[in-house]
C-alpha cells in the first residue's frame, strides 16, 4: 500500500467533511499528532483504526485501503432495467421485512410477558403473599387445579413460551443476514448451552425450595410444638385451687391469641337444701367447667348421655349438669330428672392468706344430662374428684347476679399462634398478668402469674429463623453469580465464532445489528433451557409455587445478562483483526 496515496485519501476525504486534524483525531481516539503523519505518508494507522477510520470519513473501508474512491462505470439500458429491478425488489424485501419485524416484536413481546409474569409470582411468593400470588394475579388459583400441578403449569407455560419464542425465530431466519449464524452448525456449544441452563435452574430451584421448606417448617411449628400456658401463683408453686379474677378470665377469653381455653371453678353444694349448723348435708363437690377437656382425664365418650345431650351445654350457661355414677345410682335419679343444688362459694377474708370459708351463692334446679364413673378417672390435681359438673359460665352468671366477686380456680389453654410470642406476652403484660418469680415463696393463692412452656418452640423457631436469613442474605450473590456463569460461559463458547461475527460486520451490520442476531440466537438456547431445567427441578423436587417459577424466570434474567456483556464485549472486535487472524 502507497503511503502518499493513503495520507493524501485521508485527508481530501477529511478535508470534505470540513474536519480539522485534531476533530478527526478526537473521533478515533488518537492524537492529532498521529493523524498529520497518516496524510504525509509518514505513518500508517494500526490495523485496529481502519474500520472506525473508515467510519469517520464517509468512505467504504475496500475505498481506504485502496486510497481512492470507486466510480461507478456507465450502464449500458439492459443493465439499467435490472439495476431498477432490483431496487424494486430491494424495496418490496425492505417492506416485507418490516411486517416480519413487528410479528417478531408481537412473539417476543409474548415471551416476555410470560417471563415477568413469573417473576411477579415468585417475588409475591417471597414477599408473604399466600401461595405467591398478587391479588387478581392468578384468577382461580385459590382452588389449585392448575397452578398445584406442576406438568400443567410448567409444561404448559414452557409449550407456551417455546412456540413463541421459536416462531419469532423463524421469521428472523427467512432474513438473509441471519442465516449465517445457525444454531445446528454449533450442535456442541447449543447443547453446552442448554445443559448449563438446566443446571443452574435446578440449583436455584433447590436453593429456592430450602427456603420454602424452612418457612414451611417455621409456619407448621405452633402445630408440631405447641405451647402450653397456665395461670400460676407468683412462686409457680400452684396452678389448681387458686383465685383468679374475673378480670383476668375475661382478658383470656377476649385474647385473640388464647386458644384451647380450659377453665374451672370448684364450689360445695348440697342436694335440695342446706341447713346452717347441720353442714354434713353440704356434702357434694360441684365443679364448673367450660369444656370436659377441663376434668383432665375425663372423654366425651366416658359420658352416658341422656338422648340429644352432648357436652356442648357446658360452654354455655344452661340449667344443665353431669353427675358421678356413684352418687346417680345412691340417689336413684333418672337422665333427664332436675334436681336442685344448693351451691356453696369458698372465698377468702384476707386475700394475702390461704384459710378458706364458705358462703351460699344459689340454689340452682339443674336437669341431668348425663353421669360418668369417675373412679380412678380425674385428673390428679382434683384430690376429691367432682360429684357434679355444671357449665363454668352458668356458676360465673351466678357470682354476677347474687353481685360477688367471681374467682375462677384455674385456666390454662394453647397459644393460637406461637410466631406472636411477643405480641401475645406484651398483652398478657398489659391485662396485668406477670411472669413466675419462683425465688419468692407465695401462700396467698392468687392466681396472678402465667408459665408459658415455649423453651423448645423458640429454640427451634430460632434456628429456623436463622437458617432463613442466612439463606436469603446469600440470595443476591446468587444472582450476580449467575450474571457470571452467563458471561464467562459465553465468553468461551463463542469465541470460535469471532470470524463469524466478523463476517456480518462486513457485509454491512452494525453492531447493534449484529448483536441482535447473536442475542436471537442465545436466547433461543436460554429459553430451552431455562423451560427444561424447570420441568425436570419441578418433577424431581416438587412444585413450590411462586419459588419454582421465580427460579426458571431469575436464571433466565440473570443468565441472559451475563450473555449480553459477553455478546457486547466480543462484538468490539475489530473487523480487520478478526478477519486477518481466520
Amino acid at each position: 500500500m502507497d503511503n502518499i496515496k493513503f495520507g493524501r485519501f485521508i485527508r481530501e476525504s477529511r478535508q470534505a467533511k470540513g474536519m480539522t486534524q485534531k476533530q478527526l483525531a478526537e473521533l478515533i481516539h488518537v492524537s492529532d499528532k498521529a493523524v498529520s503523519k497518516w496524510e504525509n505518508g509518514a505513518g500508517f494507522p494500526d490495523i485496529k483504526i481502519l474500520e472506525p477510520l473508515a467510519e469517520c470519513l464517509g468512505v467504504s473501508l475496500l475505498e481506504l485501503m485502496q486510497g481512492e474512491r470507486m466510480e461507478e462505470p456507465e450502464i449500458d439500458r439492459k443493465e439499467a432495467e435490472q439495476v431498477v429491478a432490483d431496487t424494486i425488489s430491494r424495496s418490496r424485501q425492505e417492506d416485507e421485512w418490516k411486517r416480519r419485524m413487528w410479528k417478531v416484536r408481537l412473539l417476543l413481546g409474548a415471551c416476555v410477558c410470560g417471563v415477568l409474569y413469573l417473576i411477579c409470582v415468585g417475588v409475591g411468593y417471597l414477599a408473604g403473599h399466600k401461595d405467591g400470588q398478587f391479588p387478581g394475579l392468578l384468577p382461580g388459583a385459590a382452588g389449585g387445579a392448575w397452578y398445584e400441578s406442576p406438568v400443567l403449569f410448567y409444561i404448559w407455560a414452557g409449550i407456551l413460551v417455546i412456540l413463541c419464542g421459536a416462531g419469532a425465530v423463524y421469521l428472523l431466519w427467512k432474513n438473509e443476514s441471519i442465516r449465517e449464524v445457525k444454531i445446528g452448525r454449533h450442535k456442541v456449544k447449543s447443547l453446552l448451552t442448554i445443559l448449563m441452563d438446566m443446571l443452574v435452574v435446578f440449583l436455584l430451584h433447590t436453593y429456592l425450595a430450602n427456603i420454602a421448606n424452612n418457612e414451611k417448617q417455621l409456619a407448621m411449628l405452633p402445630e408440631a410444638i405447641p405451647v402450653n400456658a397456665y395461670v400460676t401463683t407468683a412462686d409457680g408453686s400452684r396452678q389448681t385451687g387458686i383465685f383468679i379474677r374475673d378480670k383476668l378470665v375475661q382478658g383470656l377469653l377476649d385474647s385473640a391469641y388464647v386458644d384451647k381455653l380450659q377453665m374451672d371453678v370448684r364450689l360445695k353444694a348440697g342436694v335440695d337444701r342446706v341447713i346452717p349448723g347441720q353442714w354434713h348435708t353440704l356434702n357434694l363437690y360441684l365443679e364448673g367447667v367450660n369444656c370436659v377437656e377441663a376434668l383432665g382425664c375425663i372423654k366425651e365418650s366416658d359420658v352416658v348421655w341422656n338422648t340429644g345431650e352432648d357436652a356442648s351445654f357446658l360452654q354455655g350457661t344452661e340449667a344443665k349438669c353431669i353427675v358421678s355414677k356413684k352418687l346417680f345410682d345412691r340417689r336413684g335419679w333418672k337422665l333427664g330428672d332436675k334436681v336442685a343444688l344448693c351451691e356453696w362459694y369458698y372465698y377468702r377474708e384476707d386475700e394475702s392468706s390461704p384459710e378458706l370459708f364458705a358462703n351460699p351463692l344459689q340454689t340452682v334446679e339443674c336437669e341431668i344430662a348425663g353421669y360418668v364413673d369417675m373412679t380412678g378417672k380425674w385428673d390428679e390435681r382434683f384430690v376429691v374428684p367432682p360429684d357434679v359438673i355444671v357449665p363454668f359460665h352458668a356458676v360465673r352468671k351466678s357470682y354476677a347476679e347474687e353481685e360477688i366477686p367471681f374467682f375462677a380456680s384455674s385456666a390454662s389453654f394453647v397459644l393460637s399462634d406461637a410466631l406472636c410470642m411477643n405480641a401475645f406476652k406484651q398483652e398478657m403484660k398489659e391485662l396485668g398478668f406477670r411472669s413466675v418469680s419462683p425465688t419468692v415463696p407465695d401462700n396467698s393463692l392468687n392466681g396472678v402469674a402465667l408459665n408459658v412452656n415455649d423453651a423448645a418452640f423458640i429454640r427451634t423457631a430460632e434456628h429456623l429463623r436463622q437458617v432463613i436469613d442466612t439463606v436469603r442474605a446469600f440470595f443476591p450473590f446468587l444472582l450476580l453469580l449467575i450474571v457470571g456463569v452467563g458471561y464467562l460461559v459465553t465468553l468461551l463458547l463463542l469465541q470460535s465464532r469471532k470470524n463469524e461475527m466478523a463476517l456480518l460486520r462486513s457485509i454491512g451490520l452494525n453492531r447493534r445489528k449484529c448483536f441482535r442476531v447473536f442475542f436471537v440466537d442465545q436466547l433461543t438456547l436460554v429459553i430451552t433451557g431455562v423451560v427444561a431445567g424447570s420441568v425436570l427441578s419441578v418433577l424431581i423436587q416438587g412444585n413450590y409455587g411462586g419459588n419454582s417459577a421465580l427460579a426458571g424466570g431469575l436464571v433466565g434474567v440473570c443468565y441472559l445478562a451475563g450473555n449480553s456483556l459477553a455478546l457486547w464485549k466480543l462484538l468490539k472486535v475489530s473487523v480487520m483483526e478478526a478477519l486477518f487472524v481466520a
